[in-house]
């Protein structure tokens, strides 16, 4: 995870909508911020719970260091098997600055050199992303993250020369006469990808919402539109891709986890002491054991 730039172990993804600003906790700000930094790390085939458990231990490194800004890691569920560590600023000037504070931190150092050689055990590829916020093609981009546990992901990339404002536009048209319940944030790649690629994330709270039968009045609109021939002009290609949120290598506000405690407080089931045991009633030893199947036969 985290190579210099980003080398962070700090990425700050934070509410109301997809991400807040890496800074103090006490300077978080709501809302999307306007550029997005991801790092994108893809596990070596049968590596993956074990570059979590990693990732979960380089995380709370950081935070017992103090000073790590919230977080939110998204974990794969479908596609290739990928976390994306995220961090949001409000400039390119402010992620620079960002950079400069983690490299001059004594202890994040040290942390980096206990945890970084071990990447390579588990990590087949890492990609590192910027992106600038998209208002105009974002939708009621304002959630209470804490009650979501996943992002469905579309990355599209978009062909040289056609304006994604135009399908955006479509979009939000046909989500309004639809009536369509529904959040989405948009980021523009201007690093990292292929010219002209956008991801676009949409929280989901439970996989029960794909169960749902298609909104009529939605699908109208957007033939009503001619949104089919728009996207054949415009559009080279589109993947779409499941996301779970990661508590364990997160670090959110209570103000997020008080939403739904149980899910961003996951308990770890740990072995019972010595001590624990004992206290578990034994038969006595002058109890007649009990007869197996096998003796039965």
């Amino acid at each position: 995870m985290r190579r210099i730039l980003a080398l962070m172990a700090a990425f700050a993804l934070l509410l109301p909508a997809v991400v807040a600003v890496a800074q103090s906790p006490a300077k978080m700000e709501p809302g999307p911020p306007k550029v997005l930094d991801i790092i994108r790390e893809e596990s070596k085939p049968g590596k993956t719970m074990a570059h979590r458990k990693h990732e979960a231990a380089w995380t709370q490194a950081f935070i017992q260091a103090g000073g790590f800004p919230y977080s939110l890691t998204i974990s794969s569920v479908t596609g290739r098997d990928e976390d994306w560590f995220m961090t949001g600023f409000e400039s390119f000037a402010a992620l620079e600055k960002f950079n400069q504070s983690f490299e001059s931190k004594p202890a994040y150092q040290k942390i980096m050199e206990t945890y970084a050689p071990k990447e390579s055990d588990f990590v087949s590829e890492s990609r590192t992303i910027t992106a600038r916020y998209r208002p105009d093609l974002s939708y009621k981009p304002d959630f209470k993250l804490g009650e979501y546990k996943y992002f469905n992901v579309a990355q599209v990339r978009y062909k040289l020369g056609s304006d994604p404002a135009e399908i955006g536009k479509i979009l939000n048209t046909a989500r309004e006469k639809g009536n369509v319940e529904y959040h989405m944030v948009a980021y523009q790649v201007n690093s990292g990808m292929a010219v002209g690629t956008y991801i676009y994330f949409t929280p989901i709270k439970s996989l029960s919402e794909w169960d749902q039968p298609p909104n009529q009045a939605y699908n109208d609109a957007l033939k009503e539109a001619k949104f089919d021939e728009a996207v054949g002009k415009a559009v080279m290609n589109v993947e779409f891709r499941l996301f779970a949120f990661n508590p364990k290598l997160s670090y959110m506000p209570e103000s997020v986890t008080k939403l739904n405690p149980a899910f961003w407080n996951p308990k770890t089931q740990t072995a019972k002491s010595p001590a624990a045991k004992a206290t578990t009633p034994t038969a006595k030893k002058d109890a007649k054991p009990k007869e197996s199947k096998t003796e039965k036969k």
